[in-house]
């Protein structure tokens, strides 16, 4: 089925995940925006990742599910009553399926998934595993035939977000030094860079650069792992953020000169904000997953034949991580120094 322009007055985006999902949805919604400047254009997401979407310019309204208290059928009432004409589901599950089939819309967009294609009248073959998770979601665009004139991540930060991290600077003097900022967040176990060997990388970098680090955190775990860097680095010059909601975070990582962490939200986030990002991976694969363009890198441990498991827990010690060499590290950091013309 072709679309019809002239048709499309109203259309819901569908995508449910972490943070790093839905920041690598956004390029979607400027090119959506720039092909139907008229469009209401709304987005429907789990709960802890609707603040990924206040105040971006290019949706109306951010609509929030959670399973664990609202009834799929309520959902799908509600969506129906919003007579949309075109549903975009980039999630592809069995839910989100079904409802994007019973939303009504004359246009209903979905991936080529085993099990979905009922509820779908314009498909594309999905190249999860082959493409970045931005051009995976950009080839819903294209097999809309709606051109794709950007691939920018996009964050929304304001002056409130933004005198929290100015604040946040000048109380611990961290404007008399580039800064590195380090990510020590991370969905699973076996994606996380180790607390000692952090400590031990940010000893090396001190050898090499003046600067300060920044150490981010996300719940009270990371939290601990970070007070243990700070504490051990020997130089003193770590510093952990405050207790820093989505875009305060965001406001914090865009002052940082760069930004080096393991696959999360944070190294996403970093991207968007325009942050040189340096991406450890193991687990997750970086071509798919990994910090997104070309002024940004990624490092992975070659010497181990079991990467990219996706394996929320290893059973052999995380090795793609802890027998990581911290000079392979230390050489794509000089490597993304150079490649953004960065004077550490």
């Amino acid at each position: 089925m072709k679309l019809d322009k002239s048709k499309i007055n109203k259309i819901l985006v569908i995508k449910f995940g972490g943070i790093g999902d839905i920041l690598l949805t956004t390029p979607v919604l400027p090119n959506l925006k720039e092909f139907f400047p008229e469009a209401e254009i709304n987005f429907l997401t789990v709960r802890h990742s609707r603040d990924i979407l206040i105040d971006n310019p290019y949706i109306t309204r951010a609509f929030t599910y959670d399973a664990s208290e609202d009834k799929s059928w309520c959902l799908i009432k509600n969506i129906r009553k919003q007579k949309y004409d075109l549903v975009i589901d980039l999630f592809g599950n069995p839910r989100t399926a079904l409802i994007t089939f019973l939303s009504g819309a004359r246009y209903r967009f979905g991936f080529n998934f085993r099990g979905r294609n009922y509820a779908y009248n314009i498909k594309a073959e999905g190249r999860g595993g082959v493409v970045h998770n931005v051009e995976f979601n950009l080839d819903s665009l294209r097999a809309l035939e709606i051109p794709v004139v950007s691939k920018k991540l996009f964050l929304p930060v304001n002056i409130v977000h933004e005198e929290f991290a100015d604040q946040f600077f000048r109380s611990n003097d961290l404007y008399s030094k580039k800064i590195i900022g380090i990510s020590k967040t991370g969905g699973w176990e076996s994606k996380r860079y180790k607390a000692d060997d952090y400590t031990i990388l940010m000893d090396k970098l001190n050898e090499i650069y003046d600067v300060n680090f920044i150490l981010f955190w996300g719940n009270q775990r990371e939290r601990e792992n970070c007070e243990r860097i700070k504490n051990n680095v020997k130089k003193g010059n770590a510093y952990l953020i405050p207790d820093s909601p989505i875009r305060y975070l965001a406001a914090i990582i865009s002052k940082c000169d760069l930004v080096i962490g393991n696959d999360s939200g944070p190294l996403h986030i970093a991207v968007s904000m325009g942050v040189p990002t340096l991406g450890i991976y193991g687990p997750t694969n970086p071509k798919l997953q990994g910090p997104f363009g070309e002024n940004n890198l990624s490092v992975v441990n070659k010497n181990i034949d079991c990467l990219y498991c996706n394996l929320l827990n290893c059973n052999i010690g995380n090795i793609c991580m802890t027998e990581l060499s911290k000079e392979k590290i230390i050489d794509k950091v000089k490597e993304l120094v150079r490649i953004n013309d960065i004077h550490l």
